[in-house]
């Protein structure tokens, strides 16, 4: 005890952690100084969540030990943790939507708090202290994405939170409202509170953070300063290889339209057209709530309209439902892997093998062999890191579950297939990984239509470029001749 370093918040020292069939920890130590912001970074499944868990107090240790603020912590439960200066904010918010912003703030403290109007009167103090004119009267049902990361920071800082974990805060954010988070991460480390910074975002990592752990299959690999890394190194690191290219050469393999879509009316969108050419990657950009979402969910059937025509190989085609998507050879990987994507406590092999159903069951039965065949065939082609297709989905990564997802696809081969922010959330190794897999489908002559926030991804894999702004497509663009900066600008309106 007398050689602890009081500049050091955090030790983890040789901690393991296994669950049935695989090693999620092996020998893992990490130390965090106080006032820093630690960068945590590695591919999915390289044990990141596992350790973050661990340390809040969801998971016990199988062994090592863990030092926090100079006290051992042997076992804790999330709430022990939170009360003495360790909180997360996790990738999916842990808000509830029916309760206001000063209520979700102070939420299980309503007694000692002393009344509701105390309770809005400190929420509206902490808020002020990270710049934010939120109204504690609002919602939080009725909050954007940015909005709610701010409620998830106030709360934490409501415990007086010395360390506080952030996991993939910026994937539902926009480049303005992820300049403010940054202000805000800047304005707490000096007061002294220390952030592990958790993203795939590696520019974010390098701009943002004093130093950077990377993992990889449960262990650390390296611990470094930021400014003692570049992004090939740090790649390499992360995935065991080397990645010469985050992108793989575009396909050039385009032919016949295929798609036509004509004047998509609802509430949100206006007059929206456009078309879809066999072996194409169509790439929409615009800004969170430009609409992106809202136009392949009107395709899709997901949504109602007002008005809505399309031209599948030249003939009317009536979609009203996500079924009759499916009838016309169009499948969907959607924003919202966990909420829409997947059904979470169905196996790998049930949610790999759903969109074949029709062809392995009979008067309303699945043939298990078969269905267990597609799983092990998609498993296998897309090296989907499970330990059985009976697995859970629910326990698996981000990146596996999305691949998952798109095997599904893979397994009937539709002519289009949407994709809407496909490498959200998920690791450089496997988003190389993904890119192949739509490439490939666009060498074999299917079509695809691509979402994402991330403008470099876009460009770099489009063929055409569509721009949305407050509903309606704005500019048309060949990624590999005009410029980003255009792009945008289109984009923003």
């Amino acid at each position: 005890m007398d050689n602890i370093d009081n500049n050091i918040i955090l030790s983890v020292k040789n901690v393991g952690k296994s669950f049935p069939g695989v090693k999620a920890l092996d020998n893992v130590s990490i130390e965090c100084r106080r006032g820093s912001v630690h960068g945590v970074v590695g591919e999915n499944g390289a044990g990141k969540s596992t350790l973050m868990k661990i340390l809040s107090g969801v998971y016990t240790k199988d062994s090592g030990t863990v030092m926090f603020d100079g006290e051992t912590i042997e076992h804790t439960t999330p709430i022990q943790s939170i009360k003495k200066g360790l909180s997360i904010i996790y990738q999916e918010f842990n808000l509830v939507n029916t309760l206001t912003v000063g209520e979700n703030i102070y939420l299980g403290r309503f007694s000692e708090m002393k009344g509701m109007r105390n309770i809005h009167k400190k929420a509206r103090e902490l808020l002020d202290s990270i710049g934010s004119t939120i109204n504690t009267h609002r919602m939080v049902g009725d909050l954007s994405a940015a909005e709610k990361q701010m409620v998830e920071i106030t709360k934490a800082l409501s415990f007086d939170s010395k360390l506080i974990i952030m996991d993939e805060p910026s994937s539902s954010l926009t480049s303005d409202e992820l300049k403010q988070l940054f202000v805000i991460i800047g304005d707490l480390r000096e007061k002294g509170v220390t952030i592990i910074y958790i993203s795939h975002k590696l520019d974010e990592i390098f701009e943002l953070c004093d130093i950077v752990t990377i993992m990889r299959d449960g262990r650390v690999i390296d611990t470094k300063p930021t400014t003692d890394l570049d992004r090939s190194e740090m790649i390499a690191k992360m995935v065991g290889r080397e990645i010469e290219n985050e992108f793989p050469p575009r396909p050039h393999c385009v032919g016949e339209t295929i798609m036509e879509v004509k004047k998509i009316r609802t509430r949100k969108l206006n007059d929206i057209s456009f078309t879809l050419k066999k072996g194409e990657i169509l790439g929409f950009v615009g800004l969170v709530g430009a609409g992106r979402t809202e136009i392949i969910r009107a395709i899709y059937g997901a949504d109602k309209t007002k008005e809505l025509e399309i031209l599948i190989n030249g003939k009317p085609v009536n979609i009203k439902k996500p079924i009759q998507a499916m009838r016309e050879s169009i499948g969907l990987v959607p924003e919202d892997r966990k909420l829409e994507g997947l059904v979470l406590p169905f196996s790998v092999q049930s949610n790999i093998a759903m969109a074949s159903l029709k062809g392995i069951s009979k008067f309303g039965f699945v043939n298990a062999s078969k269905e267990k065949e597609i799983a092990d065939r998609q498993i296998k082609n897309l090296s989907v890191k499970t330990p059985s297709p009976h697995t859970k989905v629910v326990t698996l990564s981000g990146g596996n579950q999305q691949k998952c997802i798109m095997g599904r696809w893979l397994e009937i081969n539709p002519d289009i297939l949407i994709l809407d922010e496909p490498t959200r959330g998920i690791d450089v190794g496997t988003k190389y990984e993904i890119y192949l897999l739509i490439k490939e489908i666009a060498e074999k002559g299917g079509s695809v239509i691509m979402i994402s926030s991330e403008l470099p991804e876009v460009l770099s894999m489009s063929n055409r470029v569509l721009t949305i702004c407050e509903g309606r497509i704005t500019g048309e663009f060949n990624p590999e001749k005009d410029s980003a900066h255009d792009i945008m600008d289109a984009a923003i309106g």
